[in-house]
């Protein structure tokens, strides 16, 4: 792909899952880095993301062939709420169109590359997808595709010049992963993350709240439920409406209205917002929805 390097822009790559879209964001960034460029990644495959934690785009601009086993400076992450983009278009959206903004106006990367999630089939598959597309204008499109499950996908932007579309074949060395294998990549990912966590409290009357917590009928939760189960993980954003960090909430005195939360934020200071999801992690039990 020396054409990403001459041409330079924004590279979103699709494909369903199992198709290899992280393998290949990750080549295509060594390579470029190698050639000298600086290149923005954007990793959007909040329910496998490998350069932050799950339920997260994460984003870095890299100059340098870098150690995946060990990123030494943090992405920086925006917190979605779910591991799957579906019944959270606008939030997975926003996040999406924010990275993409953040990696454009971070030292003027020569390329980035956008991963996306595994969610293309169906109406609502192909609908984010075109929407994301939309909204991050990419000057590629690099499609992985088993048979031709992307070619709805691609149809609107094949006769547009805007785009370069480049149809790829598939690595023989990709190995899909089981659902149990999955669940056990983002334990392990969540437990990396919260590894170096502390125990910070804050009072929930002087943030606001957003997002909800639903039930297993998906009914919503009121806010002192939500806040009594331990384990919830929750996002913590600044005043700009940047996530800080992630915490997991210990516990939560309905009387003192203060939460206890063990996150890797020590500035708990800069906490303006918390934000609720239905995702549980308990110490070293897999996390899992409610």
């Amino acid at each position: 792909m020396d054409v990403l390097g001459e041409e330079k822009g924004i590279a979103i790559l699709l494909g369903a899952s199992d198709t290899g879209k992280s393998t290949l964001a990750k080549f295509l960034m060594s390579h470029l880095c190698q050639r000298g460029l600086k290149v923005g990644l954007v990793d959007a495959d909040i329910g496998q993301s490998f350069l932050g934690p799950p339920a997260t785009i994460g984003f870095s601009v890299f100059k340098s062939h870098p150690d995946w086993k060990v990123i030494l400076s943090p992405p920086e992450i925006f917190f979605v709420g779910s591991t799957t983009p579906e019944d959270h278009f606008p939030i997975h959206l926003k996040g999406v169109k924010r990275m993409v903004d953040k990696a454009s106006s971070y030292n003027s990367p020569d390329v980035i590359l956008v991963d996306t999630t595994g969610f293309v089939l169906g109406e609502a598959g192909k609908e984010l997808k075109r929407r994301k597309i939309g909204l991050i204008h990419p000057r590629f499109i690099l499609a992985l595709q088993k048979y031709d499950e992307i070619e709805p996908i691609l149809e609107p932007y094949k006769k547009n010049a805007l785009y370069k579309i480049y149809c790829l074949p598939l690595s023989e060395q990709i190995r899909p992963k089981s659902m149990e294998e999955r669940k056990i990549n983002r334990t392990n990912k969540f437990q990396d993350y919260f590894k170096y966590s502390v125990i910070q409290e804050f009072a929930v009357e002087e943030v606001q709240i957003e997002g909800e917590v639903l039930d297993p009928n998906g009914e919503r939760l009121p806010l002192d439920w939500s806040l009594g189960i331990n384990g919830l993980i929750i996002g913590m954003k600044d005043g700009n409406d940047d996530t800080l960090a992630l915490g997991v909430v210990r516990n939560y005195s309905q009387e003192k209205k203060v939460v206890r939360v063990l996150t890797p934020l020590t500035e708990i200071q800069r906490v303006k917002t918390i934000q609720l999801s239905s995702i549980r992690h308990i110490l070293l039990y897999e996390d899992e929805s409610f």
